[in-house]
């Protein structure tokens, strides 16, 4: 490994590149699920995803829908796109193809209530996605700077040894790829708390702490809506027996994965970086939500740490598993890419994991399938932000 990378990628039309040439298919409302289902049956190699979003009266949550799924079809992950509408969904498909269509990729339309009825959607739908899927075959890849990559990093079902091997090993890995010119994403805001101060600390200049600490604080206040035990709402029974006590110590171990280079920018959820180097991403808690904030905002891939284990996957993007201790990485090991137990019984340190995630990481980058992916697993969920002023 040098300080200078490159890795094999796709280039899109506004000159990013893509780490995978998927064609997404997917519903713009819970309505026509069926229609997706049945054209990920007939072809196996388009990448979709089902939902239950799409119609709310909730002005707030429905602008949230319409950009994530126009985001996830810009995804630099994405060579082309079909959605597959009803007709008389809140979130408008004419606007979800004109913010994707800006991408200059090709991006297809079905309605079911312009067709006549699902059958009738689904065939035009399939021929649609079949043409697609053979435009996609016939694009190579070239080689880019790992200074084009962005990166997420993430933790779920935390244990007590995530705060001392994994995370501290991908905060290590994410200096070296910032270090190399790469972007990388931390998310998951309710797993500041109580640590915001160290947060804050580490950002680069004055309005970025003040967004930072700002970010944290209307979390918090979001959460004190639901009620005095807000304080638990991220500390789940998984954590407990794994034994994590206190939303702050669970913090104090989560924040170590974003590392010690300095926080260069704040970004609302699903929202694109900006900037090089290390970002803030405002993404709650719940794992699936906050990937896909985190792949709406363009990440080519997550690396994903955890102590009790946890299979979830995307379905354009690689989430890459690293495991707090080997227990987890040997039940698991279907799901787990990498192991950081070797910290604790010695056979490594916290350089040598840092350095193979790097290298996994840059695999991965040139076609390398993660865990998840070869599981099949394309788990989404949208964060809900609505009236109330509340997350969910």
């Amino acid at each position: 490994m040098t300080d200078r990378a490159t890795f094999l990628g796709y280039r899109r039309p506004d000159g990013r590149p893509g780490i995978r040439n998927h064609v997404f298919v997917a519903p713009t409302v819970v309505c026509t699920n069926a229609v997706v289902d049945r054209i990920a049956r007939a072809i196996p190699e388009v990448a979709t995803v089902t939902h239950p979003y799409g119609c709310t009266l909730d002005p707030v949550a429905n602008e949230e829908m319409t950009r994530v799924f126009a985001s996830f079809a810009t995804s630099p992950n994405v060579h082309s796109a079909l959605f597959v509408a009803l007709g008389c969904e809140t979130v408008e498909p004419s606007r979800v193809m004109e913010m994707a269509r800006a991408s200059g990729k090709r991006v297809e339309l079905v309605t079911v209530q312009d067709e006549g009825d699902t059958e009738l959607a689904y065939q035009k739908a399939v021929a649609i996605a079949a043409e697609l899927v053979e435009e996609a075959r016939r694009q190579e890849r070239e080689e880019f700077d790992v200074s084009k990559l962005i990166i997420g990093l993430e933790c779920g079902s935390s244990d007590a040894f995530s705060g001392l091997t994994a995370n501290p090993a991908l905060g290590l890995a994410s200096d070296m790829l910032v270090d190399m010119g790469a972007t990388m994403v931390i998310s998951e805001i309710t797993e500041y708390m109580g640590a915001e101060h160290i947060a804050a600390a580490q950002a680069i200049d004055e309005d970025v702490r003040k967004k930072v600490l700002e970010t944290i604080a209307r979390t918090e206040g979001e959460l004190a809506l639901i009620g005095p035990e807000y304080g638990f709402s991220d500390i789940t029974p998984g954590n407990m027996l794994g034994g994590l006590t206190t939303i702050e110590e669970k913090s104090l171990g989560c924040i170590r994965k974003g590392g010690t280079r300095p926080y260069v920018e704040v970004v609302g959820y699903g929202e694109r970086p900006t900037k090089h180097g290390l970002v803030m991403m405002d993404t709650p808690g719940q794992d699936i939500e906050s990937l896909t904030g985190l792949i709406a905002g363009g990440i080519h891939a997550v690396v994903f740490t955890t102590g009790r284990g946890t299979p979830t996957g995307s379905a354009i993007a690689p989430i890459i598993k690293l495991s707090s201790n080997s227990g987890t990485f040997n039940r698991m090991r279907r799901n787990i890419d990498l192991d950081a137990g070797g910290i604790l019984d010695g056979t490594k340190d916290i350089e040598d994991v840092a350095r193979d995630i790097v290298e996994f990481v840059l695999k991965v980058a040139s076609g390398k399938k993660a865990a998840a992916e070869i599981n099949g697993h394309r788990e989404f969920g949208l964060r809900r932000r609505g009236a109330t002023g509340c997350i969910y």
